[in-house]
């Protein structure tokens, strides 16, 4: 095992420095949220970010790793209304600041460490890696940036030393009991008393909802609906010594015992305001994204953990006179674990990248390079999400299957490993939310750029036929997969769209009509039910373009890189053809179940 987990796993070092934009853009990054005068260059800013991160290895790898089955086995505590988490991992957060963890994310002009988002994802996978509770405890108290982003002058000067210092645990409360994706019917209430707010409903499923301060999204504004009138309250647990912030319940979870999981209550809870009201959900979905990137890395931690184990065991356990990593099957299933992992770690490290690109534009005011990262930005967060919270559930699956009957029992970790996986595709929204948000970014991108999308669905096969580069041809080949699937949608809602708009059709001009087309391509009377069931296959073919092309475009050419990208897309373009063939074939069935009434759909085979 590593003795240090980000010396000892080679491709983090790799990532940091020479495969992702990270040393493009260090000194533009201290210029803007630090100092310009903290380095001379930008090889001198990545000895620092090497630094802190090998500290955080060392910590993961020699004091938090030999804890987390403890941790498990463990577990938090409801007393007089109190969770108890373990001493253990409070030792574990002890340690964390004094590294400066929780200080990590905030900028140096507000007393932090300045280190970027895409430094802060090694941390967190290294952490998930070692320990899983460890991991998404830190994530979870790692809110720091939110107030110094949202906060006012007198919230930051109060609120953020208790934070970074870890004094003051955080946490982010969204979900209802009748408002779990679906925010826009959440019904907890903010009422404005002076200035503060009296807050009345309850929470589920919050992550770490015994923090010290809880970030709230209500409803101040009691005539609105949807996702209007909604505003985000800074709530603490504790007002003038008395509970302001009630836990009834934790819940029981076959995972992430040491991670408490609770239900809130709030009476008359007083909470004071974070950024503008009425547009709660805007300032909570810069949270969320962030969260998301998150669980993304912790899900990439966990399926590194997962496979080390695997590789440890399959070089030493002897099956018909040769160690069983030698034979095909298993060899094939490591392999193919190896190349997921690396594609999940390029991808959170791209789009994180791109998060930091955004925040420095932002800050600059420079609205193009606005457009372009809050695009990329955008488009890469739930794909991560999705790619690397699903995978880490399959790798860690195929990982106990490999010590065969030891994988499911407690003297191995991977039975651990695999519990601690399933709740990544739910957690800060659910997979099927992610390929709804793939899907209309998506529909919404084709329908701006038309022109481009169709020059692009005439010329990528083409073009992979005659290129001489390998590496090129199979992107090529994935953007053309990634193309059908969009054809194979579109060609649906176009078929639909013309039955519903015929009458106009006749009445109209045909050449105005199609110039308009692209931009009316969706209305109430579309029915989007063929694309909703495609979703999530639109998705992992999705995923699989992007995660080939971060690689791409993050190879410097390097020789030992390309022939590793070959790999991996000798892996993902059998199944994006696999999963085109399911769209065009696989969803009649489906629509025909969806057509029955719901009390005559058969309960048996």
């Amino acid at each position: 095992m590593a003795d240090n987990l980000f010396t000892d796993i080679s491709d983090r070092p790799l990532l940091l420095k020479k495969f992702s934009r990270i040393p493009s853009y260090v000194m533009d990054w201290e210029s803007t949220f630090g100092d310009p005068n903290t380095f001379k260059n930008s090889e001198e800013g990545l000895e620092f970010y090497q630094g802190a991160l090998e500290e955080i290895g060392k910590l993961a790898a020699q004091v938090i790793r030999p804890k987390a089955t403890e941790l498990d086995e463990h577990g938090v505590h409801l007393k007089n209304g109190q969770v108890i988490l373990p001493e253990v991992l409070q030792s574990h957060l002890k340690r964390l600041v004094e590294l400066g963890v929780f200080s990590a994310q905030v900028h140096r002009t507000d007393g932090g460490l300045n280190l970027p988002q895409a430094v802060q994802v090694i941390g967190l996978e290294m952490l998930a890696q070692a320990c899983p509770n460890t991991g998404l405890t830190v994530a979870a108290f790692s809110m720091a940036s939110f107030v110094a982003k949202w906060g006012t002058a007198e919230q930051k000067a109060r609120i953020l030393p208790k934070l970074m210092n870890n004094e003051w645990q955080t946490a982010m409360a969204l979900t209802e009991a009748e408002a779990g994706s679906d925010l826009g019917k959440l019904r907890t209430s903010g009422k404005k008393v002076g200035e503060h707010y009296l807050v009345n409903g309850a929470k589920r499923f919050i992550t770490n909802g015994n923090a010290d301060i809880v970030f709230t999204l209500v409803r101040t504004d009691p005539t609105s609906k949807g996702l209007n009138g909604l505003s985000v309250l800074i709530l603490l647990k504790e007002v003038d010594g008395k509970p302001n912030v009630k836990v009834t319940k934790i819940e029981e979870k076959v995972c992430l015992h040491s991670s408490p999981t609770c239900e809130l209550a709030f009476e008359d809870s007083v909470g004071e305001l974070l950024g503008p009201e009425g547009e709660g959900f805007k300032v909570m979905l810069d949270l969320m994204n962030e969260a998301r990137l998150a669980m993304a890395a912790l899900a990439t931690g966990i399926a590194t953990a997962a496979l080390e184990e695997a590789k440890q065991y399959a070089q030493q356990r002897v099956t018909w006179d040769k160690p069983i990593i030698q034979h095909p099957l298993v060899a094939d299933m490591l392999h193919e674990m190896e190349l997921e992992i690396g594609a999940m770690r390029s991808m959170v490290m791209e789009a994180a990248c791109c998060g930091d690109l955004l925040s420095i534009a932002e800050k600059k005011g420079d609205k193009s390079a606005i457009r372009k990262w809050k695009t990329r930005y955008r488009r890469l967060t739930p794909l991560c999400k999705y790619y690397c919270c699903e995978k880490a559930v399959t790798i860690t699956r195929n990982a106990l299957q490999l010590f065969g009957g030891y994988g499911v029992c407690k003297e191995y970790p991977v039975e651990r490993l695999w519990r601690e996986s399933v709740i990544y595709p739910i957690y800060e929204g659910t997979s099927q939310i992610q390929s709804l948000m793939v899907l209309k970014d998506t529909l919404k991108d084709v329908a701006q750029h038309a022109a481009g999308f169709l020059g692009s669905l005439a010329g990528a096969w083409a073009e992979s036929k005659v290129t001489l580069d390998p590496v090129k041809s199979s992107l090529l080949q994935a953007r053309n997969e990634l193309n059908q699937a969009i054809r194979k949608i579109l060609s649906s809602i176009i078929r639909d769209k013309f039955k519903t708009d015929i009458e106009d059709l006749k009445q109209s001009k045909i050449q105005e009509f199609i110039k308009d087309f692209s931009l009316n391509l969706l209305s109430e009377k579309t029915d989007l039910t063929y694309p909703f069931l495609s979703a999530e296959r639109l998705t992992r073919i999705t995923c699989d373009y992007y995660a080939l092309k971060c690689l791409v475009d993050q190879s410097c050419k390097d020789p030992n890189r390309l022939e590793w990208i070959l790999n991996y897309a000798d892996l993902i373009l059998p199944r994006m053809r696999m999963e085109n063939s399911y769209l065009a074939v696989r969803i009649g069935s489906p629509l025909k179940y969806l057509k029955q009434p719901s009390e005559q759909l058969p309960i048996n085979a």
